[in-house]
């Protein structure tokens, strides 16, 4: 099979989009004159100026003509399908690539995860979902943990935010938000005062414009700034000066990921066996592992136990003591 244009699919969310990355990867260091495209959200694109693997990223907002007509012009021999809905599938049919290669999305399988959680069956990672789409390409990847390079410009932008806050020791990055509001764990303010409670830290919280907390998270002190409303590109350049962050089950915890920025992560309602566990090698889980976890696919759905018992023993201290098993662990370069 010849491959000159391939266009990637994986519109949302920004969680997948990542685990997508690795995909473009294995393309470009088997066929490094292939041209390799993406589209994407509108939200989630100028990530793209930071993945030199991908030559350009289309903006999907809310014309699916406007898209189509563009992506026709670009004459794909091959498409890419990561999403597997009807949105993409509209798009690979427009385009009328000779070629389209999708991936297993497993969602029996991961369905069955959540409705017989006490088999504590496992789904596989979603990375290594994506990277068979490759195998009818005859791509064999090399690595499956996605990597983002920032461009000067980001990088500088990272520099001087901490610059202006003025940090000295270890910088610890909260990540409170998720897109769903039952995968936020509710303690991260007890958290914050922990960690600045310590001479040696100081604290970043990231947040967006959909978030509905403080962003400081109530906390009046000059060892926690808030990273907040940035572009997605600015989150990467602020979050890559941290040396660790915490995360809900949440896109930003596989940006950290893509930056070796070491992760603590907190999974409750959602558990790493659905497949979208931190790939680092540094990186930890907090799962609490109760009987009743998974109770759904991504967190979507209400919590209908008498307490959120997910949340209920993973305690500040705990998370805490995580962290520092890594902060104060030297990590080897070359691991970054």
């Amino acid at each position: 099979m010849k491959l000159k244009k391939i266009l990637i699919i994986r519109l949302n969310a920004m969680g997948d989009v990542i685990l997508a990355l690795p995909v473009a990867m294995a393309i470009k260091d088997a066929y490094p004159a292939v041209t390799v495209d993406f589209v994407t959200r509108k939200a989630y694109a100028p990530l793209f100026d930071q993945f030199p693997a991908v030559d350009t990223a289309f903006a999907f907002d809310q014309s699916m003509r406007e898209l189509l007509k563009e992506l026709k012009k670009q004459k794909y021999d091959t498409v890419i399908d990561l999403q597997k809905n009807p949105r993409s599938l509209i798009l690979s049919a427009g385009i009328n690539p000779k070629n389209v290669v999708s991936y297993p999305k497993r969602r029996f399988k991961r369905e069955l995860i959540v409705r017989q959680s006490l088999l504590k069956l496992n789904a596989g990672h979603t990375v290594d979902a994506y990277l068979k789409a490759l195998s009818r390409l005859k791509i064999n990847p090399l690595s499956r943990r996605p990597r983002v390079e920032l461009q000067p410009e980001i990088a500088k932008f990272g520099d001087s935010f901490i610059s202006n806050a003025k940090f000295t020791g270890k910088i610890i990055g909260l990540c409170p938000g998720s897109k769903h509001e039952e995968k936020k764990w509710p303690q991260y303010q007890q958290l914050a005062e922990l960690l600045i409670g310590e001479d040696d830290k100081n604290v970043i919280v990231f947040s967006g414009p959909a978030d509905r907390f403080d962003p400081n998270l109530n906390i009046s002190s000059d060892k926690l700034v808030a990273a907040h409303k940035l572009p997605i590109d600015r989150v990467a350049g602020v979050m890559s000066k941290c040396d660790l962050v915490v995360t809900n089950d949440s896109g930003l915890m596989h940006l950290a990921v893509a930056l070796s920025v070491p992760v603590v992560a907190i999974f409750g309602p959602t558990h790493p066996s659905l497949g979208f566990s931190p790939l680092g090698d540094y990186d930890k889980v907090v799962c609490d592992n109760v009987e009743c976890s998974p109770c759904s696919l991504h967190g979507e759905k209400k919590c209908k136990m008498p307490r959120k018992f997910c949340f209920e023993n993973i305690s500040p201290e705990l998370v805490k003591s995580e962290l520092d098993k890594t902060l104060y662990v030297e990590i080897p370069s070359q691991i970054l």
